[in-house]
């Protein structure tokens, strides 16, 4: 069997690396410094110390992991009579739901006979490309974990404007800015360093296409509007979050909290991943913009996702990873052990940032997915903790990058996701749109998805054990002692089918493309609200 395509080839490799490297950084309509490129090829480009440890030998079957391999397998017996065809979807996002990938897991079979369990929920992976299929993105990537263990639910990446790009690609590498979704990791910064608190508030003026040393001076007769940093990433004023970097943040501190989230580190995972580049300038105008989400700051949908995972998991990191279970053709159980947790943010400062990013999709830049122009919510029973960066190319093909990195349920957090959209200047979908629709997608899952969690490979075929999970022997892996540093919130419990719930959203009442729900509680109101809302609407 040979090595599977993992690299960019032909006319795809040269458009895809040399185009959209060469315009990810010239954003926002504002011109961008001629040495930026040597910058860039510095910060992407650079070889790694001559120091590095020699990688060890591969298993016999990591080098060998292909997801264009992957097969739907039933779990459960398998039917002597061919199953009943399933009848069709009303919704053309979620095609899934209407065929027999619901009740399956993806496998990947080997010829040597190791068999291979991956994470992927086979309906979300499918609902995520159909979503970017029939809108026909240039180019788009949605990542989807399970905060649990980071495990990853749906890894999906597209491109209708090359199709010889390995999607793989679109998910791992850097070939994006990360826009204002940075403003997430000055916020931790600002927070975690004391110099700025939730009732801090900064005046400002203008700051949508740029910032000007100008704009970066308080001006009292010019600023007319204030708000804080809660509001500041809400509705991302660039300004506001420049303003209080260039205050309060040096550029070692600026670093050091990119580094903590994992900018500038190799991310482990059974796919090589890209450093994710975070250059800090010395000046320090230069820095306050970057601080805000303006050039030097790249970052893969994958690592996206795990960013949004530390807000999610109260400010504790784990490496994601695709791998369920690895059989062997003996039998043996050979699943390497899971990745190792650790805190690197205070569990307060991940709160405060979360309640920040709720404001994003009840009042903030993405209010228009999640709330009709009557203020209803699309989802009803729940709140969705999201963060939204956009910025666009000067150089043709001059493609906007649009993101939305959060998590789900904002209260007791699932999932965490990051969706990155790449168009052309008539655009087709917002990010935050397809985070929603994704959203909506994983709500109808949620409970497959925690049942399906056990299935294991056995010998004759995908196998769900008892309510309890037996012990199994694996063959190259120790047993793993308590770790002191899990996170401070409880394991999910099981979810109930969503449709029990009051209020909730029936599988065949999903929105129409876009719509409100069929049935309309009171404007505003969310029938199954916990607690009162962590932000006010500031009017802006």
């Amino acid at each position: 069997m040979s090595a599977p395509r993992t690299r960019l080839g032909g006319f795809g490799a040269v458009f895809f690396i040399a185009t959209l490297g060469a315009i990810a950084f010239y954003v926002q309509r504002q011109t961008v410094p001629d040495t930026h490129d040597a910058v860039r090829t510095a910060v992407s480009s650079a070889p790694d110390s001559a120091s590095e440890p020699t990688p060890l030998a591969a298993l016999p079957w990591q080098d060998r992991l292909d997801l264009g391999a992957l097969k739907p397998v039933p779990i459960g017996p398998v039917p002597e009579a061919p199953a009943k065809a399933a009848g069709k979807s009303s919704d053309p996002d979620f095609a899934g739901l209407a065929s027999n990938l619901g009740d399956s897991r993806l496998v990947q079979e080997l010829s040597d006979g190791h068999r291979i369990l991956y994470t992927l929920d086979p309906v979300l992976q499918d609902a995520a490309l159909q979503i970017f299929r029939n809108r026909e993105v240039p180019y788009a990537a949605a990542v989807i974990l399970d905060v649990q263990d980071n495990s990853v639910l749906a890894m999906a990446g597209h491109s209708t404007m090359d199709p010889q790009v390995d999607p793989l690609e679109i998910v791992t590498t850097a070939w994006a800015p990360a826009a204002s979704t940075f403003k997430l990791v000055t916020a931790a910064g600002l927070l975690k360093n004391k110099s700025v608190n939730n009732k801090t508030k900064v005046c400002f003026t203008g700051g949508l296409h740029g910032i000007t040393d100008e704009l970066l001076a308080d001006d009292p007769a010019r600023d007319e509007r204030c708000d804080d940093l809660g509001g500041a990433i809400a509705h991302s004023h660039n300004v506001v979050v420049a303003k209080m970097a260039l205050k309060h943040m040096s550029a070692d501190g600026l670093l050091d909290i990119a580094k903590t989230f994992k900018f500038e580190s190799d991310i482990p995972f059974e796919f090589p991943v890209e450093r994710s580049p975070a250059l800090i300038p010395a000046d320090a105008k230069e820095r306050a913009r970057v601080a805000a989400g303006f050039w030097h700051v790249d970052m893969s949908p994958l690592h996206g996702a795990l960013m949004a995972s530390i807000f999610a998991r109260d400010g504790i990191y784990q490496p994601p990873h695709v791998l369920a279970q690895v059989r062997g053709p003996d039998g043996v159980d050979r699943t390497p052990a899971l990745p190792r947790s650790e805190r690197v943010l205070p569990k307060d400062i991940a709160q405060q940032v979360g309640e920040m990013m709720v404001r994003t999709t009840s009042e903030g830049t993405a209010r228009g997915s999640f709330r009709d122009r009557q203020g209803v919510y699309y989802i009803t029973d729940i709140e969705v903790a999201g963060k939204t960066g956009s910025l666009t190319g000067k150089r043709a093909p001059g493609l906007n990058y649009n993101w939305f990195v959060g998590y789900a349920p904002a209260e007791r957090p699932e999932i965490a996701f990051a969706v990155l959209v790449a168009n052309e200047p008539k655009w087709q979908i917002k990010a935050h749109y397809a985070a929603r629709r994704l959203v909506q997608i994983y709500l109808q899952r949620r409970t497959a998805i925690a049942e399906h969690r056990d299935a294991r490979l056995g010998a004759q075929g995908l196998e769900l054990p008892g309510q309890a999970r037996p012990a199994v022997a694996r063959a190259d892996k120790p047993e793993q002692p308590d770790r002191q540093d899990k996170p401070d919130r409880p394991e999910p419990r099981k979810p109930e089918p969503l449709a029990a719930k009051p209020g909730a959203i029936a599988p065949d009442a999903l929105p129409p493309i876009p719509g409100p729900v069929a049935k309309k509680p009171p404007a505003g109101q969310r029938p199954t609200q916990p607690s009162a809302r962590p932000g006010k609407p500031s009017g802006v």
